[in-house]
């Protein structure tokens, strides 16, 4: 008898015993689960709030006066909380961007006209690109002088005063009379066109300019349909 009650007693230790380590073994289970769970929830939405840049524009075109440096006004961006970086696609002649703000820059280098710049920017999990315009508009006063004699380049007067509108049209005396006038540029060419007393004058010119150089035009004057050039001319920036 003594020995039957040692094995029920042992028989029900044991089964108590198995019983405990049964439910410990289900609780770390079901923890085990729901830590699995939370860290499976918790990592979808790192990943949704974790994206590429988006929303990326600059408002508006820069208008920019002719030979003139300046900084453009920061974009709108929406980085997906993970902030980067912009750079340019390409080079862009007197056009930089700074690539921790954004911020763009332009110097005297900048060429006439509609400049596209493309900006980039990029964080760990990809890109967006923009694009902005700048219009880089040309005027201002010339004054110099023209000769009589294509084949030199030897200025003797101070004889011609251009000032140029951005609409196009400008103002211009010529040896002592002033009348209005228009001007265009063509494959780069600055073509100047006016009259006195019923003639038709033209000019032509090549701007140069850069940060080091102040702008200059050079070129020819002539009479509209002449086939020959009467004098060089040559005016420099005020």
């Amino acid at each position: 008898m003594k020995q039957i009650a040692l094995y029920l007693f042992m028989n029900n230790k044991f089964m108590s015993i198995t019983s405990n380590i049964c439910a410990i073994m289900k609780k770390r289970i079901f923890y085990l689960f729901t830590a699995i769970f939370i860290f499976s929830s918790c990592a979808d939405d790192f990943d949704d709030l974790l994206k590429p840049p988006s929303d990326f524009y600059y408002v508006g075109s820069m208008t920019i006066p002719f030979y003139t440096n300046g900084n453009s006004g920061m974009p709108n961006i929406d980085w997906g909380n993970d902030i980067g970086t912009y750079s340019l696609n390409t080079t862009y002649a007197g056009v930089g961007v700074d690539a921790q703000t954004s911020i763009l820059s332009w110097n005297e280098n900048l060429p006439i006209g509609s400049n596209d710049i493309q900006v980039t920017a990029t964080n760990s999990f990809g890109s967006a690109v923009t694009n902005v315009l700048f219009l880089h508009q040309f005027s201002g006063q010339f004054i110099g002088g023209y000769n009589t004699n294509p084949s030199s380049t030897t200025i003797t007067a101070s004889n011609l005063d251009i000032t140029f509108n951005v609409n196009e049209t400008m103002s211009i005396t010529d040896d002592g009379t002033t009348v209005n006038g228009t001007w265009s540029f063509v494959a780069d060419e600055l073509i100047c066109l006016y009259s006195i007393a019923a003639v038709d004058y033209e000019l032509r010119f090549d701007l140069t300019y850069s940060v080091t150089v102040n702008p200059f035009l050079e070129g020819y004057k002539k009479v509209v349909g002449s086939a020959s050039n009467s004098g060089f001319a040559r005016l420099d920036y005020q």
